[in-house]
C-alpha cells in the first residue's frame, strides 16, 4: 500500500477529476456532502471551504494505491476500511470527504477528497503529513498482510491499456537514453527515435521554462506525472551530472598515468634531499630560479658576521652577540 498526497486550491478540478466516467469511478463512501450530483459535491465543499476564507488552499487529495498482488483481496468493503483506518491515523477527523474507488488500472486504488477546513472551521494540519502517511501505511500494510506496492520497474508491461501503457513507454525511454545524453537537443533527438516528443512549459508568455511535457500517440503526460526523477528540474540536473562525469573520465584517461609518475617521482626526490638539507624553497624572482636552504633551529656563529655588522674578534669584554645577530652590552650581575 501506499499513498500520494496532493493538495489544492480548486475543489471542482478535484472531483471532476475522480468522478470520470472514463475512470469506471465508484463513490465508496462520503461524508457531511450532497452527493445527487458532481455539482452538489463541489458546492458542499466550497461552502465549507468559506468558513476560513483566508486559507487558499482547502483542497486535500490522497491517493491510495494496493499492490496488484492483493487485487482478488481488496473488494470495495476492505478498501473503505482501510481507508478510514489511514484517515484516523492521519487525524483526517471532524470534516467532508468523499472515497472514491477506480477500476482504470491494473492494481487496486481509490481517491481521498477532503476539506482541509474541517466541520467548526478549523484547519486540518499538514505537517510532515508525507512523513507520517509513509509510516502509517507501512503499519497498514503489516497489519492487513498485504503486499507494498512496487515500483514501475516491477510492473508487467503487457497488462498494460491505453495512457497507463503509454506513459510506461516514455518511462522505459527515458530511463534509457536520460544518462547517456549531455544537452537537451540530445535528449530531444534520442526521444524522437522512439516516437516521443518532447516541449517545455512556459511560464506565462515570458521564456522562463518551469516544466516539461512528453507526448506520444496523441497522448500528453508531464515529466513529473512520469516519474518524479524526470521533472525538468531533475533531468536538468542529471544532465549536468553527465557532463561532468564524462570530464572526469576524459581528464583521468589522459593525465591519470602520468599524473602517477609524476607523483612517485615527486616522492623519490623529496626522499633523496630530506637528508641533505631541512627544507629546500623556490623563488623565481625575474626568471631566476633561487634555491634557499633553511636550517631547522635559527642560530648565530662565531664565525659569521652578525646583523650588526662586527665579528665576534671586535667584541669588547663587556659585549655579547644575542641570537639575533645584534651586539648587545652585557648587563651587570647577568652571567652569558
Amino acid at each position: 500500500m501506499m499513498a500520494k498526497i496532493t493538495k489544492g486550491r480548486n475543489f471542482g478540478g478535484a472531483i471532476r477529476y475522480v468522478m470520470q466516467e472514463n475512470k469506471e469511478a465508484k463513490l465508496l463512501d462520503f461524508k457531511n456532502v450532497l452527493t445527487t450530483s458532481k455539482e452538489s459535491i463541489i458546492h458542499s465543499f466550497c461552502l465549507q471551504s468559506q468558513l476560513r476564507p483566508r486559507v487558499s488552499v482547502v483542497v486535500g487529495h490522497i491517493s491510495l494505491d494496493f499492490s496488484v498482488e492483493d487485487v482478488d483481496r481488496i473488494d470495495d468493503d476492505m478498501m473503505r476500511q482501510v481507508a478510514h483506518e489511514y484517515m484516523l491515523r492521519m487525524h483526517i477527523l471532524n470534516t467532508q470527504y468523499i472515497l472514491v474507488r477506480h477500476y482504470d488500472r491494473e492494481h487496486p486504488h481509490c481517491h481521498l477528497i477532503f476539506n482541509r477546513i474541517d466541520n467548526n472551521g478549523r484547519l486540518i494540519s499538514d505537517k510532515n503529513d508525507r512523513v507520517r502517511s509513509t509510516k502509517i501505511c507501512k503499519g497498514l500494510t503489516e497489519k492487513h498482510h498485504l503486499h507494498m506496492a512496487k515500483g514501475k520497474d516491477h510492473v508487467h508491461r503487457e497488462r498494460l491499456r491505453g495512457a497507463d501503457a503509454v506513459k510506461y513507454q516514455i518511462y522505459d525511454a527515458l530511463v534509457s537514453v536520460t544518462p547517456k545524453c549531455k544537452n537537451w537537443d540530445e535528449l530531444r533527438s534520442a526521444l524522437k527515435k522512439q516516437g516521443i516528443n518532447m516541449n517545455f512549459i512556459h511560464r506565462g508568455n515570458t521564456t522562463e521554462i518551469q516544466g516539461i511535457v512528453f507526448e506520444k500517440n496523441g497522448l500528453h503526460f508531464n515529466g513529473s506525472k512520469v516519474d518524479r526523477q524526470f521533472s525538468f528540474s531533475k533531468i536538468s540536473q542529471t544532465l549536468v551530472e553527465n557532463v561532468n562525469r564524462e570530464r572526469r573520465s576524459s581528464w583521468q584517461g589522459q593525465y591519470g598515468r602520468s599524473g602517477s609518475s609524476l607523483g612517485k617521482t615527486a616522492i623519490s626526490v623529496a626522499s633523496s634531499t630530506a637528508g641533505a638539507a631541512s627544507s629546500i624553497g623556490c623563488s623565481i624572482i625575474n626568471g631566476a630560479a633561487h634555491v634557499l636552504t633553511v636550517a631547522a633551529t635559527p642560530s648565530v656563529s662565531s664565525e659569521v658576521s652578525p646583523v650588526g655588522g662586527s665579528s665576534s674578534v671586535d667584541l669588547a669584554d663587556d659585549e655579547y652577540i644575542d641570537e639575533y645577530g645584534i651586539r648587545r652590552k652585557k648587563r651587570r650581575g647577568i652571567r652569558r
